[in-house]
C-alpha cells in the first residue's frame, strides 16, 4: 500500500458491542463453591466467551475462548469441565477446567464448520451435531479425544444434525435436515444408527418413563430403553414446563437451579426468579425483572450501516439481534438490547425521517424504531415490530431500499429447506406491511436496489438449510411499484449474483464475478462490463452518476455513463458493510472495525 492510499480511509472505532448467548447451563463452581449461570456467548468476527454469573451476587466472570466465535454447544461436565462447541468457518470443541481456569488444546472437527448444541450420553461422553457433514461427533472427556462417528442421514442434501439428545439409556437421538427431516437414534454400544419417531416431529421430554415426542399439536410417546412407541399412559399430564411467560407475553426458555430457583436469558439480559408454585403458573405472564448481563460485552462485526439526518452512522451486530449508534462528532457509540423477540441478526436498515426501519432474520420481523422515545421493546412499543412475512420468508438477504414510491422494500429469501424468495414493502405513515412471494419462482431474491422509478432486484440459487443450486440461471428483475414485475433478464448460463447491486437514474450495476454489469433500463439491455481484479463485496451509490464498488482490498469509482473506473482507495481487508452520508463521506466496515474514507480526501 503506498503512503497515499493510506492517508485515505480512517480508523473509527469499533462501536458494536454485543452478546449473543447461544447456551446456557449452571455449575458449581469448584473454584470458589457458589453456584454459578453459565452462558455461551458468540461474537461473530470477533472471539467467543464464556460468562459466569454468582446466582446470589450477581458478580460476573468473563473468559475468552482459545479460537473461534462461540457457538451453540455447552455442557456441564461433573463441575470439573465445560465443553464448548464452536463455529463459524471451522468447528472446534474447546474445553475449560473450572477449578484451574485453563484451557485444553482446542480440538476441530475436520471438514465441520459448526458444532450445534451438546448432550452427555449414558457412557459419560458427550455428543454434538454438526453443519455442514450432518455428522455426530463424540468427544472422550478422559482422553481429550474427538471422533466423527458418521453422517446421520443418508440423504446428501441433508447437512445438518441437530438438536441431539443423551438421555435415552444406551442411545443418541439426533435430529437431521433440511432437504428432509428426520430422526436417527444412535446406538452406543454398537455404534450404528437406526431410524426413530416421526419426520417433523421435534423433542418434548425424556425421562425415566417415555420420550415425548411433538408434531402439530399431538404427542407420541416411546420407551426410553426400547424406543418403541407406548401408549400415552397420563405421561402428557407429568411434562415439565420448558418455558415462562414474560410480561410481555413471550415465551422465555428457562433452566432450573439448585436451589429451585429458575434462570435464563434474553438478548442482552437475563433473569432468576421463583419457580411458579403451580402448573398454571407457568401458563400466565411472570413479575420477571431483567438484568444486563455483568460483564463487558465483546466486539462483534458490523454487519449493517446507514446514516441518520444528524451526522451520526447507525449499524447492526452480525448476530445477536441489537443494533448500535456512533456519533463522529464525540467518538461516543451506543448498543441495544434485542430489536425483536425472535434471534438472528439486522440486515435492512433505513431511516424515513428521523425513524429507522430494520428488517431482521430470523422471524421476517419487520421493525420500526423512533431513536427520540424510550426503549420498549419488551412490550412492543418501541422499537416496534409489525406485520411479520415469515414463516413464508424469513432472511432478508436483498437488504432494504427506499422506493420511489417512498415504501421501504425488503429482498428475502424463503425459509428453511425451500429454494425460493420475495419482496416486501412497509408504508412508513401507516406502517402497513405488503408482500410478494417468488416472483421469480424457486429462485432467492440476493440484492435489492431502487431509483426514481423502478425496483430492482437479482436472484439466484441460494437457501436456508440448503446447498446453493448452481444449474438455475440467475436474473436481473425490474419491478415497478404498484404495477409488479415489469422485466427480467436472464444472465448467461453459470454466471451467479449475490448482494452486490445498486442504482441511479435508470441505471443499475450489478456485480457478477470480477465484472460490474451496467444495465440500461430503458433500453432494457446490459450496455457496459466493466472488469475488476476481485470479486465486489458490496457497491454503493456514491452520487447520480458514479457507483463505489469494494471489491477485495480495493474501493473503485464506476462511472455509470461512460463505464470509466478509477481506484479510490485501497483497503484494510474485505468489507462486510458500507454506507455514504449525505456529505459524501464512505463508512465501511472489515469484521469488528469501522472505518472512513472522508469526501475530502477521494482523489
Amino acid at each position: 500500500m503506498n503512503e497515499t492510499a493510506q492517508a485515505r480511509y480512517e480508523y473509527v472505532a469499533k462501536p458494536s458491542r454485543n452478546f449473543n448467548i447461544l447456551g446456557h447451563t449452571s455449575i458449581t463452581d469448584p473454584w470458589d463453591g457458589r453456584e454459578k449461570y453459565v452462558l455461551s456467548n458468540f461474537a461473530l468476527g470477533g472471539t467467543g466467551t464464556v460468562v459466569l454469573i454468582d446466582v446470589l451476587t450477581g458478580d460476573g466472570e468473563s473468559f475468552a475462548l482459545p479460537v473461534g466465535n462461540g457457538a451453540w454447544g455447552i455442557v456441564n461436565w461433573h463441575d470439573e469441565k465445560l465443553v464448548i462447541g464452536t463455529c463459524v468457518d471451522q468447528a472446534y470443541l474447546h474445553v475449560f477446567d473450572l477449578k484451574s481456569r485453563t484451557w485444553a488444546e482446542p480440538l476441530p472437527s475436520v471438514g465441520e464448520s459448526y458444532f450445534w448444541q451438546m448432550t452427555i450420553g449414558s457412557d459419560d461422553k458427550i455428543y454434538g451435531g454438526t453443519y455442514p457433514g450432518c455428522s455426530l461427533m463424540q468427544y472422550d472427556p478422559i482422553a481429550h479425544s474427538l471422533v466423527n462417528l458418521g453422517r446421520v442421514s443418508d440423504n446428501a442434501k441433508n447437512r445438518y444434525s441437530r438438536p441431539v439428545f443423551g438421555e435415552a439409556p444406551g442411545y443418541i437421538l439426533v435430529n437431521f435436515g433440511f432437504d428432509t427431516n428426520g430422526w436417527k437414534a444412535y446406538h452406543i454400544e454398537s455404534g450404528t444408527f437406526r431410524p426413530f419417531g416421526l419426520p417433523g416431529a421435534t423433542m418434548r421430554e425424556i425421562s425415566e418413563d417415555y420420550i415425548c415426542m411433538e408434531g402439530d399439536g399431538i404427542y407420541t410417546f416411546y420407551d426410553p430403553k426400547t424406543l418403541e412407541p407406548i401408549e400415552d399412559r397420563g405421561f402428557s399430564e407429568m411434562l415439565s414446563p420448558r418455558t415462562i411467560i414474560l410480561p410481555n407475553g413471550q415465551k422465555n426458555p428457562f433452566i432450573r437451579l439448585k436451589s429451585g430457583k429458575l434462570v435464563g436469558n434474553r438478548g442482552q439480559e437475563y433473569f432468576i426468579i421463583d419457580a411458579p408454585s403451580s402448573q398454571s403458573g407457568y401458563e400466565q405472564p411472570l413479575n420477571v425483572k431483567l438484568k444486563r448481563i455483568p460483564v463487558e460485552a465483546p466486539d462483534t462485526e458490523v454487519f449493517a450501516l446507514v446514516p441518520d439526518n444528524r451526522g451520526r452512522i447507525w449499524g447492526s451486530s452480525g448476530f445477536g439481534q441489537t443494533i448500535f449508534r456512533f456519533d463522529p462528532a464525540t467518538g461516543e457509540f451506543w448498543n441495544s438490547s434485542s430489536v425483536c423477540n425472535h434471534g438472528g441478526e439486522v440486515y435492512g436498515m433505513v431511516f424515513v425521517g428521523d425513524k429507522l426501519f430494520l428488517a431482521a432474520y430470523v422471524g421476517g420481523d419487520h421493525i420500526v424504531y423512533d431513536p427520540d422515545q424510550p426503549w420498549d421493546q419488551l412490550n412492543n412499543v418501541n422499537p416496534r415490530t409489525l406485520r411479520s412475512v415469515g414463516p413464508e420468508l424469513i432472511r432478508p438477504h436483498g437488504r432494504s431500499v427506499i422506493g420511489p414510491d417512498g415504501g421501504v422494500w425488503t429482498g428475502w429469501w424463503a425459509k428453511y429447506g425451500v429454494y425460493g424468495g420475495g419482496l416486501s414493502r412497509v408504508d412508513p405513515a401507516t406502517l402497513e406491511v405488503e408482500s410478494w412471494y417468488d416472483p421469480i419462482p424457486g429462485q432467492a431474491v440476493a440484492g435489492l436496489a431502487a431509483d426514481d422509478e423502478y425496483i430492482y432486484f437479482t436472484t439466484n440459487g441460494h437457501a436456508n438449510g440448503l446447498e446453493a443450486r448452481r444449474d438455475i440461471r440467475c436474473h436481473l428483475a425490474i419491478w415497478k411499484p404498484g404495477t409488479g414485475l415489469v422485466h427480467t433478464e436472464m444472465l448467461p448460463e453459470g454466471e451467479q449474483t449475490d448482494f452486490g447491486l445498486c442504482a441511479a437514474n435508470g441505471k443499475a450495476a450489478l456485480c457478477v464475478g470480477k465484472q460490474i454489469r451496467i444495465y440500461d433500463a430503458v433500453a432494457r439491455k446490459f450496455e457496459r462490463e466493466v472488469t475488476i481484479e476481485d470479486t465486489c463485496d458490496w457497491i454503493l451509490k456514491l452520487d447520480e452518476r458514479k457507483v463505489g464498488a469494494f471489491c477485495g482490498k480495493l474501493l473503485y469509482e464506476i462511472d455509470l455513463f461512460t463505464g470509466n473506473s478509477s481506484v479510490l482507495s485501497e483497503l484494510p481487508g474485505r468489507i462486510r458493510a458500507a454506507t455514504v452520508t449525505a456529505d459524501g463521506d464512505i463508512y465501511f466496515s472489515v469484521k469488528t472495525a469501522l472505518y472512513v474514507l472522508k469526501s475530502g480526501k477521494r482523489a
